[in-house]
C-alpha cells in the first residue's frame, strides 16, 4: 500500500486533487453538529407555523422518485408546498426523490434533502453527506443566511475534482481553491469546530507532502506532512473516500445518460487507472461492480 500510495503523490497533480479533497472533508466534518441543529430548529418552525402539518401521518405511503412527486396525500401536500415555500428557486431541479414524504412530519432530516443535489436518498445525516449537499443545503434553504457567492465557487471547485477523469488538477487551480475554501470558511467564524477545520485546511493548502523512498527492492515511504510525518495510513483513507465518491458521481452521471460518450470513456480511464493500482482496485470491488453493471446495460441498450 504505501509504495504505490508513495509512487501516486509523486505526481504534483494527483497529489494537489487527493489534498484538495481532504479541505472538504475537512469542512463536511466540521458543519456536521451545526447543520443537524438548524435543520431540527427549521422543522419545528415548520411545524409551528403550518397548523395543518401537526400531529398528521401519512397513511398512504407516498413515494417520490427522481424529480418527480406527483399523487401527494393531502399531509404529505401540505408538506410539499410549506417546503417549496422556503426553497430559495423553486423552478431549479429539485430530486425530490432524495427523501421519504412519509417522514417528513417525524424526520428533520428527510425534508433537509429536499434542498439537496441528486443521491443523497441513502444519507441519515449530515455525516453522512458530502461538503457540496450540505454547501446546496445552505443556499437553497432560506433558513440559512449565508453568502451564496462563496458558495457556489466553492461547489464549483468540488464538481471540478470529481469530474475530472485523470483525477489531477494544476499548480494554478489549486491556488485559486485555496483562496476560494478560506473565504468560505470565513463564513463559518462562528461555528466552533469551523476554526480548527480552518487551521488544518491552511497547513494542508500551503505546505508539500514530500514522498521519501528508498532505491531498495523494498520501497519505504513516508509522507511528510509540514514539518511532521503524517501518517500514511490517514493519506489513503482519504485517497479512498475521494475515489469511492469520484465512482459514485460516475454512476449517477452513467444513470442520467448525457453526455453517455463521454462517462463511458471516464469509465475506461478509471479502469486504467485501477489496473495500474491494484491495491486500490481491490478495496473498490462494490463501486466497481455497481459501474460495471451500468456499463453492460447501456451497451445492450437496456433500460435503467
Amino acid at each position: 500500500m504505501q509504495s504505490e500510495l508513495s509512487i501516486r503523490l509523486n505526481d504534483d497533480g494527483y497529489k494537489n486533487w487527493i489534498k484538495a479533497g481532504l479541505c472538504l472533508q475537512k469542512i463536511r466534518d466540521c458543519l456536521h453538529g451545526f447543520v443537524r441543529t438548524e435543520i431540527e430548529k427549521f422543522h419545528q418552525i415548520l411545524l409551528g407555523t403550518n397548523p395543518n402539518l401537526r400531529q398528521r401521518i401519512c397513511s398512504n405511503y407516498c413515494r417520490s422518485q427522481g424529480t418527480k412527486f406527483q399523487k401527494a396525500c393531502f399531509v404529505c401536500e401540505e408538506w410539499k408546498r410549506e417546503i417549496l415555500k422556503h426553497h430559495t428557486n423553486q423552478n431549479s431541479t429539485i430530486y425530490w426523490g432524495n427523501c421519504s414524504p412519509l417522514l417528513w412530519p417525524t424526520n428533520a432530516w428527510e425534508v433537509a434533502k429536499v434542498y439537496m443535489p441528486r443521491g443523497q436518498a441513502n444519507r441519515r445525516g449530515p455525516e453522512n453527506c458530502d461538503a457540496a449537499a450540505l454547501l446546496n443545503l445552505f443556499i437553497f434553504c432560506d433558513h440559512f443566511h449565508f453568502e451564496r457567492q462563496k458558495l457556489i465557487e466553492v461547489i464549483k471547485c468540488r464538481n471540478d475534482l470529481m469530474h475530472s477523469v485523470e483525477m489531477s488538477v494544476s499548480v494554478e487551480w489549486f491556488k485559486n481553491y485555496r483562496r476560494k475554501i478560506l473565504v468560505l470558511l470565513q463564513e463559518f467564524q462562528n461555528i466552533p469546530e469551523a476554526k480548527a477545520a480552518n487551521k488544518m485546511i491552511q497547513e494542508v493548502t500551503s505546505s508539500d507532502w514530500k514522498v521519501k523512498m528508498t532505491v531498495t527492492d523494498a520501497v519505504d515511504a513516508a509522507v511528510k506532512f509540514t514539518d511532521e510525518e503524517f501518517d500514511v495510513g490517514e493519506v489513503y483513507n482519504v485517497e479512498l473516500d475521494l475515489i469511492k465518491e469520484w465512482a459514485e458521481e460516475l454512476s449517477l452521471a452513467l444513470e442520467e445518460q448525457e453526455p453517455l460518450q463521454q462517462h463511458l470513456n471516464s469509465l475506461n480511464t478509471f479502469k486504467e487507472f485501477l489496473k495500474r493500482n491494484k491495491e486500490l482496485e481491490s478495496m473498490l470491488h462494490k463501486e466497481l461492480q455497481q459501474l460495471f453493471i451500468l456499463e453492460k446495460r447501456l451497451n445492450s441498450g437496456k433500460d435503467l
